[in-house]
C-alpha cells in the first residue's frame, strides 16, 4: 500500500517500546501475501488498460486511434502509473516476505532498509503521479467543454515532476540524517508530518477538485447539444446521464481506494498515545487491498477501448500462445507499417488529423468543436456500460 506509515518502518528500531509493540501486533507474513496478490492484480488491471488493440471489424486502426484522443492519453499515462506503483509493492512485499526477520531483531542487514527505502520511494511517487492524472483527466474534461485546451508537455511537468518534488520532500526529511526515525529524541512533527502532508494533500485535492471540475462540465453540456442539434431528446438526455453516471464511478473508485488512507492518517495523528490497534490494522489491510486495485477499477471504468475491439498481439509475442479468438483479427490484417508503428504513440488526435475523415464544412466543425463529449444520434453509438463514445462523426478530441 501506498502509507507514510509504512515507509516509516525502512528505518523501524526494536529499541523502543513502541516498535516491540507494534511488531508483536503486525503480522508481517499475511499483511505481505495479501499485498502480493493485490498488487498483482494491479498489474494485470494497469497492463490490460494499456495494451494496443484493434478495432471491433477486425482492421487495425490506422494513426493509432486507440492513443490519439486526449482522454485516453491520460488514461494510458495514468495506467502506466498504476502499474509501477503495484510493480513496486509487489518487490517490497515479496522481499519482506523473504527476510522473515524483517523487524523483529536490530541487527537487521542496511541492503533491506536500503531496498524497502527504494521501493517505497517508488511507491510513493507512482502513486502520486496517479493522484496528479487524475485530477488532469478532470480538468481537460472541463476545459474541452469550454473550448480550451492546455499543452501535454504542462500535463506531463504536472504528472511527474510535481509528485518527484512532494516524494523527495516527504521522504529525504523523513530519513535523513539518519535511519533512527522512530528514536524518542524525533520531534514527529518535524520527522513524520512533512511525508505525511507530501502523501495526502494530493489526495484529498483529487478528492474535492474532481467533483467540482466535472459538475463545472456538466453545466454547460445540455446548452451546447442544443447549439449544435438543435434539440434535447430521449437519445440525448440517455447519453448526457450515461456521461455523468460514468464520472461519478470514477470519482467512486478514487473515494473508494484512497478513503481508507485519509482515515489511517487521522487516527494516527489524532490517537498517537492510545491507538486501536485492532482497528489499524483492520484499515491497513483495506489500504493493502484498495491501493493496488485502483488499476483494476479504473480498467472499468475509464476503459481507454472502443466497444468490440480486440488486443492486439505484440510482434515479439509468439503466435501459437496467442488466444484463439485474438488469431481469426490477427489473419485478417497485415502488419503494421512503419508509418503505423510511428503513428501509434500517444500523441493528441487534435495535433495529428485523421486522413479518414472526410473534410468537412467550417459549420459542421464548428458543430462537432462544441460537442466533444456527445457521439452522433445513432443507436449504436450509445453503449449501456459507460456510453463510450467512438462515432467517426465526431471530432477527434472525444472522450471515452
Amino acid at each position: 500500500m501506498a502509507s507514510p506509515t509504512i515507509e516509516s518502518l525502512c528505518c523501524i528500531s526494536t529499541n523502543n517500546a513502541f516498535s516491540k509493540d507494534f511488531l508483536i501486533d503486525f503480522q508481517t507474513v499475511p499483511y505481505n501475501l495479501v499485498s502480493i496478490f493485490a498488487s498483482l492484480f494491479g498489474i494485470a488491471g494497469a497492463t490490460y488498460q494499456i495494451l494496443p488493440r484493434t478495432s471491433g471489424n477486425g482492421t487495425v486502426s490506422r494513426g493509432g486511434r486507440f492513443f490519439r484522443t486526449r482522454g485516453r492519453v491520460i488514461i494510458k499515462w495514468l495506467a502506466a502509473a498504476d502499474l509501477m506503483a503495484s510493480l513496486g509493492i509487489l518487490i517490497r512485499s515479496a522481499t519482506w516476505l523473504a527476510d522473515d526477520t524483517f523487524g523483529s531483531k536490530p541487527d537487521d542487514s542496511p541492503l533491506g532498509q536500503y531496498l524497502c527505502i527504494i521501493t517505497s520511494g517508488i511507491i510513493h511517487y507512482f502513486y502520486t503521479a496517479t493522484y496528479c492524472w487524475t485530477l488532469i483527466y478532470a480538468l481537460d474534461v472541463k476545459l474541452v467543454m469550454q473550448e480550451r485546451r492546455i499543452s501535454h508537455q504542462i500535463y506531463h511537468f504536472i504528472a511527474w515532476i510535481v509528485p518527484l518534488v512532494l516524494c523527495l520532500l516527504g521522504l529525504l526529511i523523513l530519513y535523513l540524517p539518519d535511519l533512527n526515525c522512530h528514536s524518542q529524541a524525533v520531534n514527529p512533527y518535524l520527522r513524520f508530518l512533512p511525508n505525511y502532508m507530501s502523501t495526502f494533500l494530493p489526495i484529498v485535492i483529487v478528492m474535492i477538485g474532481n467533483p467540482i471540475l466535472y459538475c463545472l462540465a456538466f453545466s454547460r453540456v445540455e446548452k451546447q447539444i442544443m447549439s449544435a442539434r438543435g434539440r434535447f431528446t430521449h437519445t440525448e438526455r440517455r447519453v448526457v446521464d450515461g456521461l455523468r453516471k460514468k464520472f461519478f464511478f470514477i470519482n467512486g473508485v478514487f473515494y473508494l481506494c484512497w478513503l481508507p488512507n485519509i482515515i489511517n492518517g487521522i487516527v494516527l495523528w489524532t490517537s498517537w498515545d492510545n491507538l486501536p490497534r485492532t482497528f489499524i490494522l483492520v484499515v491497513w489491510y483495506l489500504m493493502a487491498v484498495l491501493n493496488p486495485l485502483q488499476a483494476v477499477f479504473n480498467c472499468m471504468v475509464y476503459r481507454a477501448w472502443d466497444s468490440g475491439s480486440v488486443i492486439r498481439r505484440p510482434s515479439w509475442f509468439p503466435q501459437l500462445f496467442w488466444p484463439r479468438s485474438m488469431k481469426t483479427y490477427q489473419r485478417m490484417n497485415p502488419p503494421p507499417t512503419a508509418i503505423d508503428e510511428s503513428l501509434d504513440q500517444p500523441h493528441y488526435n487534435d495535433e495529428l488529423p485523421d486522413q479518414t475523415h472526410v473534410p468537412r464544412t467550417p459549420t459542421s466543425r464548428v458543430s462537432s468543436e462544441r460537442t466533444p463529449l456527445l457521439p452522433s444520434s445513432s443507436k449504436d453509438s450509445v453503449d449501456e456500460s459507460f456510453h463510450e463514445i467512438d462515432s467517426d462523426t465526431l471530432p477527434v478530441k472525444t472522450y471515452s
